[in-house]
């Protein structure tokens, strides 16, 4: 795709004969900026970018573009080229929409079918498995197979295994609890000791005080638990590697949540917590496959 920036900062598609003399556009999906001073932004399918010039064939930049963040590219001999982050924001979303999302659906759904094996989408015969597009044809009337089924995707090209618990938590403790009503659960994340001060107004609303939190973090429990008779559970979990607590996981959940997955399910604090973020996960899985190819097909 061969873009041009208009003055209002918008993007107008050209023609690919368009393109600078000499400079060809990749067979693999990608998107093209024709920019001042002869130079162009180039990103391709991988996720590359790079800044180059299309008049004297000088060396090109890599770069990294950031949703909503302004990119400054350098001019020698003039001032930068600056692109809007919302400008940023459109460029990353092209390409996306050009390529086909990461990962590899056989290894996908080898894995899955260990953790689903009694879905009616696997056959009981382990040498076979569903055909592709017989897959996301099921995934289409089955939100929890395609939750199950891009979170595991994604993680598995990014080598998150951590994910791959997760998602074992949630499937365990039954996707189908999150979307009751009279059953909830939130999750927050912090670096700090303390959540921000919006996780912090959400716990105050659930009658979890500021200082009551701070407690909590001076303790060196993992997980830690903490009750309320007014709305329910507390949970605050420290994760980390080898130098020591990386960040903070804030989970609550209200009483009848807590019951389904502590009394009847039988899972231990720390595999609610896994369970709450997995949801969590595969909620952020399925924004991200929208933003690729064949999003509304599948």
């Amino acid at each position: 795709m061969l873009l041009e920036l208009m003055s209002n900062g918008t993007l107008a598609e050209l023609p690919p004969d368009n393109a600078p003399s000499g400079v060809k556009l990749p067979e693999e999906p990608s998107v093209m900026l024709l920019l001042p001073h002869n130079k162009y932004l180039l990103g391709t399918s991988g996720g590359k970018w790079i800044y180059a010039d299309s008049s004297d064939g000088r060396d090109s930049q890599n770069v990294s573009l950031y949703d909503d963040e302004v990119l400054s590219l350098i001019n020698e001999g003039s001032q930068p080229t600056i692109l809007p982050g919302k400008t940023v924001t459109a460029l990353r979303k092209e390409l996306f929409m050009l390529t086909d999302p990461p990962g590899n659906y056989h290894a996908t759904v080898l894995m899955l079918r260990t953790f689903m094996r009694y879905h009616s989408v696997f056959s009981q015969n382990d040498s076979e498995l569903p055909d592709e597009k017989d897959f996301y044809m099921a995934m289409k009337n089955d939100l929890i197979l395609a939750k199950a089924y891009w979170t595991l995707r994604f993680a598995l090209s990014r080598n998150e295994m951590e994910t791959v618990g997760r998602l074992k938590a949630w499937l365990r403790a039954g996707p189908e609890l999150f979307t009751r009503s009279n059953l909830v659960s939130h999750i927050w994340f912090s670096i700090m000791d303390m959540p921000d001060q919006s996780a912090i107004s959400e716990l105050e609303s659930l009658s979890f005080s500021a200082l009551e939190l701070k407690r909590m973090t001076m303790q060196n429990v993992s997980p830690l638990l903490v009750y309320n008779p007014k709305s329910g559970w507390l949970i605050l979990g420290r994760f980390g590697r080898d130098m020591g607590t990386m960040f903070f996981v804030w989970v609550y959940l209200n009483h009848e949540i807590y019951s389904e997955l502590r009394e009847h399910k039988r899972m231990s604090v720390h595999d609610i917590i896994y369970s709450v973020w997995g949801e969590y996960e595969t909620g952020q899985a399925m924004n991200e496959r929208m933003k690729y190819k064949g999003a509304d097909s599948q």
